[in-house]
């Protein structure tokens, strides 16, 4: 089961949240038809989302956008009352196409980019328009990026960490992330208490991946962690009739009309779910007058 565990300690000015959505992102790169390089991607900007939406009010939702001009262009997440969907512009591309040389980066930062942006929008149901704010993307490792964005929209000191592991056969066998960050108020022996406790980066995503146990993880990096709340997530696609129907009114009326005059039908796959949706003449007719 996929899931979200939130903590806090008041004892270091510390809130941490851990999410594993290994089953769903399995599921999701099933759809996109991802490659391993746009699997990790995607996954790893799917936790991300996550993790920095989870004091989000039921029913507000959550999108980032990732466009490095990477080989897998864009990459969308949305996040929402704990489930999540993703899409990915180039899922399968050629890999052949990454560069070995030292100066062009990781594999990952090249499947990303790094001459773009990540935009987040923060879509508050009693407000009309959402709250959007962007940064430039720093390393295209999608981590550094995110943390990056808190820093400079948010003002907020944050450790983020993710994982997508692929198994020998290209599938999902984990994909798991943390956050760690300091409340108001914090000091530099708080700064210290993080440094010294957490250690490496790569150390944190190796016990990340050995355990499940992750109340245990969470107090094992502060003992007086409080759970502020368990929940399960899951990938969901919040895609509809009514929205398809929208977005077909964006070919305009003369191009509506003419379908419907020749009787034909009009296909709309969604992106994140591949369901087909097949608009008949009849239902292109009331979006006509």
């Amino acid at each position: 089961m996929d899931m979200q565990i939130r903590a806090i300690s008041e004892k270091n000015n510390i809130k941490m949240a851990v999410v594993d959505i290994t089953e769903s992102l399995a599921e999701i790169v099933k759809l996109q038809g991802t490659n391993p390089l746009t699997s990790v991607a995607l996954g790893r900007a799917l936790i991300n989302n996550a993790l920095i939406s989870l004091s989000l009010k039921d029913g507000n939702k959550m999108t980032t956008n990732l466009n490095g001009m990477g080989f897998a262009g864009t990459i969308i997440t949305e996040f929402q009352n704990n489930t999540i969907r993703g899409y990915v512009e180039n899922p399968d591309f050629d890999a052949t196409q990454i560069s070995e040389e030292k100066g062009d980066g990781s594999p990952l930062s090249q499947t990303v980019g790094t001459n773009g942006f990540l935009q987040v929008s923060r879509y508050d149901q009693d407000k009309k328009e959402p709250y959007t704010s962007r940064v430039e993307l720093i390393s295209g490792e999608i981590n550094l990026d995110y943390m990056y964005y808190l820093q400079k929209s948010d003002q907020i000191h944050s450790l983020i960490t993710s994982t997508v592991e692929i198994d020998d056969k290209g599938g999902i066998e984990k994909a798991v992330g943390i956050i760690i960050q300091l409340l108001p108020g914090y000091t530099e022996e708080n700064i210290s208490f993080i440094e010294e406790k957490v250690g490496s980066i790569d150390y944190l995503k190796k016990i990340l991946i050995e355990t499940t146990n992750y109340e245990a993880l969470l107090k094992d990096i502060a003992q007086d962690a409080k759970v502020l709340g368990v929940a399960e997530l899951k990938f969901e696609c919040t895609c509809n009739e009514n929205k398809v129907m929208d977005s077909v009114k964006m070919l305009g009326v003369e191009e509506i009309t003419k379908a419907y005059e020749h009787g034909e039908e009009v296909e709309v796959v969604c992106d994140f779910c591949k369901k087909k949706y097949i608009i008949n003449p009849e239902k292109l007719k009331t979006l006509i007058n």
